[in-house]
């Protein structure tokens, strides 16, 4: 397969997918590339029944056309999709980097505020997904593609996306998000799992993500009267333990109160309680950071 021309591309090495898809890395052998080069290349697994195989190109043709009305810094960009050569195919913008999930996974600790600058620009991707009336339903570490220098953060995968709808359509996949974090802990909101999302639904899932991304990669500093490694194992039982309460695992962190407050609000298991606009949660995150010293913490 990897000879086959997609839309004047050349499929290259693999660098994700998931249960019926997988993305390559694709190089074109044109003098001028429609979409630039390289771009990346999602690929739809057919290997299904009839009756399933309609049901996921489909589904493989609504992410791609929601996808494609979306431009914005902080969001993969769809190029075109169609059927190459028999396959199902979507051309999009090929980010130098991984997503978030391998990000938080890999050996390294890093500054507070070079965090903070991550989440932020996640809720301006969501500012955007949102002024077209769409919910994405699945803001998760691994919906996240991040440059390998931090500075290109951008939200993809939009297969469960809510999309506006007259009062008596439902949402095609109402109940759907993910319901793993750490094994334990869900990234939906509690609203999202009973069949009821919108805007409030994603920052609540970003609050989520902006947790788990500052408690596992703060580069912690050194506190006086206390052993490292005995610091390292309590972080590490909070972090593994099922989140019961409405506390934060960064709760335990030596970073400002005012930043855990911020989280606190964006999770709130009720709605009306939330940021009621990402632009709210984003304005909270950017007068943090342009307000707050942070002289205090580790900043490598």
């Amino acid at each position: 397969m990897r000879d086959k021309n997609f839309g004047g591309y050349c499929l290259g090495e693999v660098i994700g997918g998931g249960r019926y898809t997988k993305v390559y890395k694709a190089y074109s052998f044109l003098a001028h590339p429609p979409y630039g080069n390289p771009v990346a290349i999602k690929i739809l697994n057919l290997k299904a029944g009839i009756f399933e195989k309609s049901k996921l190109i489909s589904q493989f043709e609504r992410e791609a056309e929601i996808a494609m009305q979306l431009d914005h810094p902080n969001i993969v960009k769809v190029f075109n999709f169609g059927r190459f050569n028999r396959y199902y195919a979507m051309i999009m913008e090929y980010v130098d980097g991984k997503n978030l999930n391998e990000f938080i996974h890999e050996p390294g600790k890093y500054n507070f505020s070079a965090l903070v600058e991550i989440g932020y620009k996640i809720a301006c991707g969501l500012i955007h997904v949102h002024s077209h009336g769409i919910v994405h339903k699945d803001i998760k570490p691994e919906n996240v593609l991040i440059s390998n220098d931090l500075k290109i953060v951008k939200i993809t995968d939009f297969g469960i996306a809510k999309v506006p709808r007259r009062w008596w359509q439902r949402d095609l996949f109402d109940r759907a998000g993910s319901e793993r974090r750490f094994s334990h802990i869900s990234y939906a909101a509690p609203e999202q799992k009973s069949g009821h999302s919108d805007a409030r639904s994603d920052i609540f899932s970003l609050g989520v993500l902006i947790d788990e991304l500052i408690t596992v990669k703060l580069t912690i500093p050194e506190i006086p009267g206390k052993n490292d490694q005995d610091y390292f194992r309590r972080i590490s039982e909070v972090v593994f333990k099922y989140r019961k309460t409405q506390k934060l695992l960064s709760e335990y962190l030596l970073i400002p109160d005012q930043f855990k407050e911020i989280l606190k609000r964006a999770t709130h298991d009720d709605p009306a309680m939330r940021y009621q606009t990402a632009e709210e949660f984003a304005f909270a995150l950017s007068r943090f950071i342009e307000h707050t010293d942070l002289s205090h913490i580790n900043e490598n």
